[in-house]
């Protein structure tokens, strides 16, 4: 059968319409499959990057009751001097060692937002606070920030407090550094604004510190009526973000109502080995 110079045409076009749709798919096909393999390789980073925070809970005991555990602080510091705090919330799995940049010159410096214990860069981070606040946990107020995962792990679990039964059955946040062991009591739970508080607040100033309480009564969440709030208060804020919600976020709220110098801690307590739990959390990274 002959073609005329019209048809072969018609079929040549019909043909690079043809290729082109294909290309065109398998490209888009691959764009699809780009953006399912960041969202896929984010979760799997911050999956991963958990491995060097959960090392760290080698320096920590774990056949003590909530509170109890014993921190080798020369051991943390070995792996990043940065470490100057273990945080523990009974009842959740939040157990983790809180850096802060040292050499930061900036003191709103978010560097460990996105680095590990071991520096490396990535997801999930740690629990860390600015150079605003000092690391002796003697400010008005002082804020630890982590990041809420898929996957749990860092602050994921601050989320079980905006539960009311959760909230009325577990109370306590305990913080340890070299110095002392310090024992703070959740008295809300609650959903905030993304405002960067310590640049918000003057916390050097009682009366900033008496604002951003007063602001806090306003929003909507949990409250324990029965905590007292000295006329100055030692304040922990743990603030993370919700998924979905950018402009917003969850601050758990504490009052210092206990601290212990380390030399007046019972003997009875165990030695620092593995801590079970921080292996099984590593283990989202296989």
């Amino acid at each position: 059968m002959k073609f005329g110079k019209k048809q072969i045409w018609s079929i040549f076009a019909v043909l690079v319409f043809g290729v082109a749709v294909c290309l065109a798919g398998l490209h888009t096909g691959r764009t699809e499959d780009a953006v399912n393999m960041e969202n896929a390789g984010a979760t799997k980073d911050a999956a991963d990057a958990q491995d060097p925070s959960e090392r760290a809970a080698d320096a920590v005991g774990n056949d003590s009751e909530p509170g109890g555990a014993k921190v080798d602080f020369e051991q943390l510091k070995a792996q990043n001097p940065d470490i100057y705090a273990w945080i523990s919330v009974p009842g959740t799995g939040i157990d983790y060692p809180v850096l802060q940049k040292s050499d930061a010159k900036d003191p709103y410096d978010n560097y460990y937002l996105n680095h590990q214990v071991d520096l490396s860069e990535g997801f999930p981070g740690v629990i860390y606070s600015q150079p605003v606040n000092r690391r002796d946990f003697m400010d008005a107020v002082t804020v630890l920030y982590g990041h809420n995962l898929k996957n749990g792990g860092m602050f994921s679990d601050l989320h079980d407090f905006a539960d009311k039964d959760f909230f009325e059955r577990n109370s306590q946040v305990i913080i340890y550094t070299p110095e002392k062991t310090f024992t703070y009591e959740i008295f809300a739970a609650i959903d905030f604004s993304d405002d960067l508080l310590p640049y918000e607040y003057d916390f050097t100033k009682n009366a900033e510190v008496q604002k951003h309480l007063e602001d806090v009564r306003k929003c909507e969440g949990n409250f324990r009526a029965e905590t007292e709030l000295p006329e100055e208060p030692k304040i922990l804020v743990l603030s993370t973000c919700y998924a979905g919600r950018d402009e917003r976020r969850l601050l758990v709220e504490a009052v210092l109502t206990e601290e212990v110098l380390i030399a007046e801690v019972p003997e009875e307590l165990p030695s620092a080995k593995v801590q079970e739990k921080g292996l099984e959390i590593a283990k989202l990274a296989e």
